[in-house]
């Protein structure tokens, strides 16, 4: 004889389903988190390459990386050592990419009919989410002297909250600078503990990224030259 089955109940469809919300609830957050996590380290990662670059430009040229403006040094990098990615300069977390609809380029400088490098067309639209500093001569000290940074510092060793050209990437909760040895830290406010870096001239701890820089120096972002 066949046992009858019996079908759940609309009371135990809605414990289950229930249930169910309760942990979508509490899983969607943490998976909100740890993509956020992710995404920060992949921009950390992206930072030092730019980094490595940089001294990769030392060894193959054995001059500064000396340029007028920010795609003058993309240009420059690129036409020494190769790296143009558009993706190692544009950041998906930026809050100044979600007004852009565009698919990142694959390279935002390039090679033009006169052989020279220069910006693609449509360059100036494209919120490129790091500082560059120029003028870094080959002798400088790897481990202390910083080379790029994600937007937003400013002098004080803290980056800018809010929504202008010039927003931190992660708001003013920090960003990444990249050393010229190719190593990167995360930063809250550089001024903390007496200071963060190295003063390029006396060796002292400062908070003001422009003491850490060679004299000379001059940094650029998208928006121009920050100082």
């Amino acid at each position: 004889m066949k046992r009858k089955r019996h079908a759940f109940t609309l009371l135990e469809l809605l414990m289950v389903l229930g249930v169910m919300g309760l942990l979508m609830s509490v899983l969607l957050p943490a998976v909100g988190v740890v993509r956020e996590k992710a995404q920060r380290m992949a921009t950390g990662q992206k930072v030092r390459q730019l980094a490595l670059g940089v001294a990769s430009y030392h060894t193959v040229t054995g001059r500064p990386l000396t340029a007028a403006n920010l795609s003058g040094w993309m240009s420059q990098l690129a036409e020494a050592t190769g790296i143009r990615e558009g993706d190692l300069y544009i950041f998906p977390e930026d809050p100044l990419l979600a007004a852009i609809a565009e698919e990142v380029p694959p390279a935002l400088v390039e090679r033009g009919a006169d052989m020279g490098w220069g910006p693609i067309e449509g360059f100036a639209n494209w919120p490129v989410g790091v500082a560059v500093a120029s003028g870094i001569a080959p002798g400088a000290s790897p481990s202390t002297t910083p080379v790029v940074w994600t937007r937003g510092l400013i002098g004080e060793g803290t980056w800018q909250g809010g929504a202008g050209q010039r927003a931190g990437i992660y708001g003013a909760e920090g960003g990444y600078v990249g050393f010229l040895d190719g190593h990167v830290e995360f930063y809250r406010d550089l001024g903390a503990n007496g200071g963060q870096l190295l003063d390029y001239e006396t060796g002292q701890r400062t908070g003001d990224i422009r003491k850490a820089l060679p004299p000379g120096a001059r940094v650029f972002d998208h928006a121009g030259r920050v100082f």
